[in-house]
């Protein structure tokens, strides 16, 4: 397919959509992620514990959008994703999307081709097929970090104005987290973070503050046994750690992060770090020694909470299907405060849909986006998925509604802090986990726990400039 961004592709498809446009008012796509920035109910921390100008989870209106789809028909769409027919879960999300195109297909005539590209071959396969003319014409789902790389590289096509339909559906963060630089670059389906999960047969009320889950754990432990345990040295799970005690990656000030300023370093971040640190020596809660194992303690401890093994943990959605499967009577809950009275501050990530700017169909690809991310199809892929809907319509449906967990789920991105989706935060990772390596483990003295963090900031910058240059 030869990339075909002209003005007369993005004219067709507002003209195509004007009547819709007049009955369903429509926010303006190409600004929806600096108006979502505006639209934050909730403040959330930054530096120094002071009030971020942050998008929240809050803000949306509920307004159905994205169930009709408008055509054109065409002689047939590609569409990438990572989800697998032999994926674990009943029914699985390549069965759901399957199930939604087949609907598309009834609708408008066009007949959809689903490509399974393995997550670790998608970004790479998606950098030189789609600019050769042999990638897809629409992917996703993908997590908003990767909407940024595509951004970047110009591989996915910026979202025209009344593209995606009932814009103001969406929760703001999903929008701000879509968006690079200010422009939509996919239509958001859902929102996720990590929060507790527990064993409802081990746990009768979920602790509110460390204190309590110290507490509880210390007389749920025996044995082999825990009342606690979680992935001590994975970034993704401490940075609801950091960002409660006031750190962040990279300061957030209008609609912007600046990757000139990192918060890893800052005594926010040294108290974290220091605080994880203490955790396990300390034994404050009671955890085994695998979680600052790297290489084993996710696939551990997770077999660990299906067994009956661990009592609480922190996970995300994903952990739904196999604790099902495993037979777990488990419940979520919002992560208990810190000690220093402040709510912990998980990672929000968003997965989204994403049309291709190398794509010869670009009209009726983005008609079958939109009715992708619309709110039946997110109901429906939200039996897959277990994640919180980007519709405010379909978090309201009474589907979801009726799902036990959505509440706390929902709760939890509200307290939450968005992941950075620029470029930049690739080169966060590894420096910001060989300083945690450094210092958790071997129980490192508090000025290294400053210049571990300090050297991680050097190295990030580094890695930045690299890039950059």
């Amino acid at each position: 397919m030869r990339r075909k961004r002209s003005d007369e592709i993005i004219n067709r498809s507002l003209s195509s959509r004007a009547n819709r446009r007049d009955v369903i008012r429509r926010g303006a796509v190409a600004g929806a992620g600096a108006a979502a920035l505006a639209a934050s109910g909730t403040r959330l921390v930054g530096a120094q514990g002071t009030p971020a100008s942050t998008p929240s989870a809050g803000g949306a209106t509920a307004m159905p959008g994205g169930n009709t789809p408008m055509g054109p028909q065409v002689d047939g769409l590609v569409f990438w994703t990572r989800a697998s027919p032999e994926d674990a879960g009943r029914p699985n999300t390549f069965t759901q999307l399957r199930a939604r195109a087949d609907a598309y297909t009834a609708a408008v005539g066009t007949p959809i081709e689903i490509v399974t590209v393995p997550d670790a071959d998608f970004r790479p396969r998606m950098s030189t097929a789609a600019p050769g003319g042999e990638g897809p014409d629409a992917f996703g789902p993908v997590a908003h970090d990767w909407i940024g790389e595509f951004a970047l590289q110009q591989i996915a096509l910026e979202m025209p104005d009344g593209a995606i339909e009932s814009i103001e559906d969406f929760l703001p963060v999903t929008l701000a987290l879509s968006s690079v630089d200010g422009p939509l670059y996919a239509a958001p389906l859902f929102a996720e973070s990590v929060a507790l999960i527990y064993n409802r047969d081990l746990v009768e009320t979920p602790p509110a503050t460390w204190d309590e889950l110290v507490t509880m754990s210390q007389a749920l432990t025996s044995g082999e046994v825990y009342g606690f345990g979680f992935p001590l040295l994975e970034q993704y799970h401490e940075g609801g750690f950091f960002m409660g005690f006031g750190s962040y990656i990279f300061k957030y000030e209008n609609g912007v992060f600046n990757t000139e300023d990192i918060g890893l370093n800052t005594p926010e971040g040294v108290e974290a770090a220091k605080f994880i640190r203490d955790m396990y020596h300390m034994q404050m809660p009671p955890m085994p020694d695998v979680v600052i194992d790297r290489a084993n303690m996710h696939g551990v401890i997770e077999g660990m909470m299906e067994s009956g093994q661990v009592a609480m943990t922190i996970n995300g959605p994903w952990r739904e299907n196999p604790l099902t499967a495993a037979g777990i009577n488990y419940g979520v809950s919002v992560l208990p405060t810190l000690p220093n009275g402040e709510p912990m501050r998980p990672f929000i990530g968003v997965q989204g849909m994403l049309v291709s700017a190398f794509s010869e169909n670009q009209e009726a690809a983005l008609d079958f986006v939109n009715f992708m991310t619309g709110t039946d199809s997110s109901v429906a892929l939200f039996a897959s998925e277990q994640k919180v809907p980007a519709r405010a319509s379909a978090l309201q449906s009474e589907t979801v509604a009726a799902d036990e967990t959505i509440p706390a789920w929902a709760a939890q991105i509200q307290l939450g802090q968005p992941m950075p989706n620029i470029a930049a935060m690739g080169q966060v990772w590894t420096p910001w986990g060989a300083a945690m390596d450094a210092i958790v483990p071997p129980n490192a003295s508090d000025e290294e726990v400053q210049q571990y963090l300090d050297d991680a900031v050097v190295q990030i910058q580094t890695a930045i400039e690299r890039t950059q240059g």
